[in-house]
Formats: structure tokens, sequence, C-alpha cells
């Protein structure tokens, strides 16, 4: 069994001990070879680690800026498995709130969603400012007569900003910037969500349910594995909701980023003239290209476009085309999907369809019905993967499996496919020639692997 010893009194960890250095040692040896323990998806010691080392260390999305656009709003989110509150403050500051009173840590907030300037603590009253700042108590002038007030405000981020209306917050203090944690990625962000200056936004709440796997199988799952697509959604193919699933594939390549963060990209899979990202004219009319860099334009004029992308550690997008029913023309839709950790043999996965604000709304419309058809507790696509990664906590636990078994992930690796550098890409990033090829995985869980074993 993997443990650490907790040597900080923080809570958190503070140097790992010798065997999960050496766990962790063994883990980047295997990686170079293509292996992985099948025990990195679950054991209960890695998770806790997990949320110590990544989940309070790393920039973790926590929201979209159009589910809060007024002083006042708040919704409830995770980062790792505490409960935040993210709220726009009575000044228009976005704030994230730990949801736990200081004087007996009961919840202060018990909505999942609202507005309002102050949250009062159910058990003995105190009250917090929605910018987290202590702002009274029942008889205070009898009970907390000398209270440092500046002292007693609810535990905040220290860290929160946004990129192209995606909200991040950092629980490190000396935590490099936001727009240097994303680094490259900013780079297809803009492509994603900036084509335009009214952006997009969350089309209503996010969709939310359990899926009994771990939450490391979504986030490598969509950094770069195309090639289940042919498997697991084949079904989809039969009935002819999807487009020639071996075509599609052919043309499709990866691009690895610093950071764990990387992307699957494809040429437009609809004809002329849905010739910006697969949007048809009446959407793309409403794009301004030239706010993009030369490279960025070269980019979408060559006709390619993001399929889904991971940011490390457990934000993901889907974009894609679907049909809901046979007959009926397919639409380009967009959503946001983060895995939420809940324990290492299940996670809440969350679910954001996103539409443009400049987009008619009988377009966004058919966009929302595609994004929930294809990815939500009952779309065509989700039943597919989430059945599959049933598998990792079950081998995760297997005493046999752990002795000694190995998880392949050596696509790509010393010609054992068709991968290559692609030397004329004309954005950041490692470029492939395909995506038969394991790269991007190898490179997300080299980056957790180290996130783990940092101090």
């Amino acid at each position: 069994m993997v443990s650490a010893d907790r040597q900080d009194g923080t809570g958190g960890y503070g140097s790992l001990n010798g065997t999960m250095q050496t766990f962790l040692s063994e883990v980047q040896k295997d990686l170079a070879q293509g292996m992985l323990s099948p025990r990195v998806l679950n054991d209960p010691d890695i998770h806790r680690a997990e949320l110590d080392r990544i989940f309070t260390k790393c920039w973790v999305f926590v929201g979209h800026v159009s589910e809060i656009p007024s002083p006042g709003d708040y919704v409830l989110r995770y980062v790792g498995e505490d409960q935040f509150i993210l709220a726009r403050d009575e000044q228009g500051e976005i704030q994230l709130l730990l949801n736990n009173c200081v004087h007996r840590a009961s919840p202060v907030c018990r909505a999942e969603k609202g507005n309002t300037s102050h949250f009062r603590c159910p058990y003995h009253g105190w009250i917090y400012k929605n910018s987290g700042e202590w702002n009274g108590a029942p008889y205070r002038a009898k009970a907390y007569r000398t209270l440092d007030t500046a002292r007693w405000g609810l535990r905040k981020a220290p860290h929160v900003d946004s990129y192209q209306g995606l909200v991040f917050a950092c629980l490190d203090p000396d935590a490099v910037p936001l727009r240097e944690y994303l680094g490259d990625m900013c780079w297809y962000l803009d492509i994603v969500f900036g084509l335009n200056e009214q952006g997009m936004r969350a089309a209503g709440d996010p969709h939310r349910w359990i899926v009994p796997a771990n939450w490391k199988s979504g986030a490598e799952n969509f950094v770069g594995d195309a090639y289940h697509v042919q498997s697991a959604h084949s079904s989809l193919e039969d009935i002819g909701l999807l487009p020639d699933l071996g075509q599609s594939l052919s043309t499709q390549f990866h691009v690895a980023l610093e950071g764990g963060h990387g992307l699957i990209i494809t040429p437009n899979l609809l004809p002329e003239p849905h010739w910006v990202m697969d949007y048809p004219p009446e959407v793309a009319s409403t794009f301004d290209l030239a706010r993009l860099g030369a490279g960025q334009r070269e980019f979408l004029e060559s006709r390619y476009g993001v399929v889904g992308f991971t940011i490390f550690p457990n934000l993901s997008l889907i974009r894609a085309v679907a049909s809901t029913e046979r007959g009926r023309p397919p639409v380009c839709f967009t959503a946001l999907r983060q895995w939420q950790p809940r324990g290492p043999e299940q996670f809440e996965l969350w679910n954001w369809p996103m539409v443009w604000n400049s987009a008619p709304p009988e377009f966004n419309q058919a966009s929302y019905e595609g994004s929930v058809f294809g990815f939500s507790p009952s779309g065509v696509f989700e039943q597919d993967d989430t059945v599959v990664w049933r598998g990792g906590p079950m081998v995760g636990r297997s005493a046999f499996a752990r002795q000694d078994m190995k998880l392949n992930f050596q696509m790509g690796l010393d010609g054992m496919s068709d991968y290559k550098p692609r030397p004329d890409w004309m954005g950041p990033g490692e470029a492939s020639t395909s995506v038969y090829g394991e790269r991007n995985q190898r490179r997300w869980w080299q980056r957790w692997s180290e996130a783990l074993a940092s101090s």
C-alpha cells in the first residue's frame, strides 16, 4: 500500500515518505517505456496526496464569468473535494470563499446559486459580506466586544483570475500567474472562445452526475485519446449519427503543450460554407478574426478546429458536430467538462454547454440540444465513455493486478505507429502527424507524477 506521512502541521503532505517517492520514481521510469501501474486509478493514499499536492497547488477551473454576471451573484463550486462559494462581491470583484464558518465550521451557504450581499452561518449566526469579510454576530457588544474582525473573515483563495471568460483559482499563495500557468494554451483558448468581443456564455447551469471511475480517466482521455472513438462510439456511426469515423480519425492529430496540457486538432468536419470551425455563415459572420494573431488566423483559414483539450489537472473541452436524429443536419457544439474527484473510486462529472452571445437564438438552441444529446447524463457519447472508465477502479483495487500488471501507453513510441512530429505547424506546441499515439497522455501522467513528488 502506498502511504505518505503528514509532517508539516498544516493538514497537507510535508516531505513524502520513501514508499511514495519510490513509487513515483517507478511511475516516471515506466512512462518512459509507455507503461503505467494500475494502482494510480484506485489508491486512497494517492488520492489524499492528489488533494494536497495537486488541487492546492495548481490553477483549477471554478466557473465561467457568465454564471455570476452581477454584484451579489454566487454559485457553489469545488477545488478538489473542498466546497467554495464563487461570488461577485459588491465592488464587482470575483471571490472564491471556503464555504465554512470560521467559528464552528458550518457551511454558511446552503443554496447552489443565488444573489446576496451577505452569508449568515445557521449555527451561531456569524455574518460575512460576499467579499468574505466578517460583518457581525448576534449580541456582538456582549460576546465579541474586542474581536479583531479583520482576522475572522471567510477563508478565501489567494489567487482568482480569468482568461477568455474561464475563471480559475489557485490555493497556493506562491503560485505563478494564471497566464503563465496556461502558457501556450492561451493561443488555442483565443481561437475557441475569443472569436469576437461578445464571447461565449454558459447555457444554463452545469449538468452534474456521479461516475463510478477515477477522475484521471476523464482528464487523460480528453487530453489526447481519439483512438477509442472507433471502438467505444462505433454504434453512433452504425445508426447514422456520426460521419465516417475512419476518415475523421485519419485526419486528426495531437498538440502537446508544456505543463501537462494537450489538444486534439481536426480539419473541419462539415463542408463549405462552414469554414470557421464548422460554424454556419449566420454565426461565422459575427466573428472578428482581425482580433487574432497571424498564426491563429492561418489556423482557422486552413480549416482546422479544436476537437478537445485538457488543461491540467481537471478541466477539459469537447467541440464536435452531431445530429440529434437521423436526417437532421449536424450542428457544432461546445462544452466545458470538469472531472471533480469524489474519492479514489468515483468522480462527479460537471458539464457546461456553451453558446455564442452573438449567435442567433435558433442556432444556440440547436447547438445546446446537440451538446446535451452527445454529452450529458443521458448523452449517447457519455454512456459509452463512462461505462468503459469503470475498469480503472476495478483493476486499481485488485490485489492480483497490483502485483505486477502494467497498463499500456506505448502507442507512438519507437516506430510502433506512424506518429511523427509535424514540421509545418503554425501554432505553439508539438504537433503530431496523427492521433495514433499516446504522447499527450504520457505527458499528462508525467505532469501528474511530478506534481505529487514536488515539495
